[in-house]
C-alpha cells in the first residue's frame, strides 16, 4: 500500500499551489428516492471556478443533488493541482474540471485516480496575455521574461507547447508558480508582465488592459487541453451505480444548455459571478463533450478504441511533458488504464434502448 508515502510525495510536488476553500454542502435528493443501501452514503464533489461551461449549470440548477442517489458536498479548490492531496486521502471521491496534466500528475504519482468525464477541450479560453504596452509582441519575446502559470497545470502544457513548437528553448522562460486568483489579482496592481491562464481569470485580464499572446487552439493539435473529471477508483468499484448517477448529472447540465442555452448561460453567469454576456463569450471557447461525444475517438473512445482516443494522446503528452521539466519520474505508464469510459457508455446504452 503506497497511501502513506503518497501523503508526503504528492504535496512536496505541487507546493506552492494554493490551498482549498471551505466546504460547501447541500442536502441529498428526497429520501424516499434514496436506496437504502446509499442512503447513508457521503459523496464530495471537488470543484474550482473554471468560468462559464456546463459543469456551472449543473451546481446552478442542483443536478448533482437531482441525480446522484446519496448525500451531496462540493468542495472547491483554487487550481486542480491543489486538489490532488485530497483526492490521494480520499477526502473527495470526485474532482471536476482537473486539466489533462494534473491528471498526469496524479497517475504518475500513483494515485488511485481514472478520468469518467470529459467536460470540454480549450480552444480560447486559455491564454498567454501580456499588458498592451509591452514590447513582448510573439513567443520569441519571452526569453528572460518572467510567466506566471499554475505549475503543472493545462496552461503549463500549452505554453511548453508553444515553445517547443515556435523553436525556442524553455529554460529561457522564467516561471512563476501562482493560483489563477492570486494571477489576477497580480494583474490588477499592474505587477506582471505575462501570464498564461484561464477563464474568468484569462478574460478579466484582456479586459483590463491585456492583449493576447498565443491560446491553446493553436497547439490543438499537437497538445490538446481537456477539462476532465476524474474518480477515486478505489472508491468507485464499490460504488458504481453513483459513478453512473454523477455522469447522469454531467449529461443533464449539457442537456440544460444545448436544449435552454439563454437560461444556462444565466445559470452560468449566476455561479461563476461573471455576466452572461462574458459567460456566452467564453462558450464559444470550448469544445463540449455530450454523452454520445464521451465514447468517441475525440473523447474518451470506447470498446478497444481507447488507446487511440484524444483524452488519452492529452495525458500521454502531458506526462512526458512533466517528466522532462522533471516534475515527475517516468516511465510513461499506458495511460488508457486511467482512462474509463464504461460508466458513459453504460447511461449512453440505458438512454438509447
Amino acid at each position: 500500500m503506497r497511501s502513506a508515502s503518497l501523503f508526503a510525495l504528492v504535496p512536496s510536488v505541487l507546493a506552492a499551489c494554493g490551498s482549498s476553500s471551505s466546504v460547501s454542502s447541500s442536502s441529498s435528493s428526497p429520501a424516499s428516492s434514496v436506496p437504502a443501501s446509499s442512503a447513508q452514503t457521503t459523496v464530495t464533489i471537488g470543484y474550482q471556478n473554471l468560468g462559464a461551461d456546463p459543469q456551472a449549470v449543473v451546481e446552478a440548477q442542483n443536478l448533482f443533488q437531482k441525480y446522484i442517489h446519496a448525500k451531496v458536498k462540493l468542495r472547491e479548490f483554487a487550481s486542480g493541482p491543489d486538489a490532488l492531496p485530497a483526492l490521494a486521502s480520499g477526502a473527495i471521491q470526485f474532482m471536476t474540471g482537473l486539466g489533462n496534466p494534473p491528471v498526469a500528475t496524479a497517475i504518475l504519482h500513483g494515485l488511485p485516480v481514472k478520468v469518467i468525464w470529459t467536460q470540454e477541450r480549450y480552444t480560447s479560453d486559455e491564454g498567454l496575455v501580456v499588458p498592451k504596452g509591452s514590447p513582448i509582441h510573439s513567443l520569441k519575446d519571452l526569453s528572460g521574461v518572467s510567466v506566471a502559470v499554475v505549475l503543472g497545470s493545462t496552461s503549463t502544457l500549452a505554453l511548453s507547447a508553444g515553445l517547443a513548437a515556435a523553436g525556442i528553448n524553455q529554460n529561457s522562460v522564467h516561471l512563476v508558480n501562482m493560483t489563477p486568483p492570486a494571477i489576477q489579482s497580480a494583474w490588477s496592481t499592474g505587477s506582471l508582465k505575462a501570464a498564461y491562464t484561464w477563464d474568468p481569470f484569462f478574460d478579466y485580464m484582456v479586459e483590463h488592459g491585456g492583449r493576447v499572446i498565443m491560446t491553446d487552439g493553436q497547439v490543438s493539435s499537437i497538445a490538446p487541453i481537456f477539462n476532465l473529471t476524474v474518480v477515486n477508483s478505489r472508491w468507485a468499484a464499490n460504488h458504481a451505480a453513483l459513478v453512473r448517477d454523477f455522469v447522469r448529472a454531467e449529461e443533464a447540465g449539457v442537456q440544460a444548455y444545448q436544449s435552454a442555452p439563454t437560461k444556462a448561460i444565466a445559470d452560468m453567469a449566476k455561479v461563476t459571478g461573471i455576466s452572461t454576456g462574458l459567460a456566452q463569450r467564453e462558450m464559444q471557447g470550448y469544445e463540449i463533450y455530450d454523452l454520445k461525444a464521451q465514447v468517441s475517438s475525440s473523447g474518451m473512445g470506447e470498446g478497444g478504441s481507447e488507446k487511440t482516443s484524444l483524452v488519452v494522446k492529452g495525458l500521454d503528452l502531458a506526462a512526458k511533458q512533466l517528466i522532462a521539466s522533471g516534475s515527475a519520474a517516468g516511465p510513461v505508464p499506458n495511460m488508457t488504464n486511467f482512462v474509463d469510459p464504461s460508466y458513459a457508455a453504460a447511461v449512453l446504452g440505458k438512454a438509447q434502448g
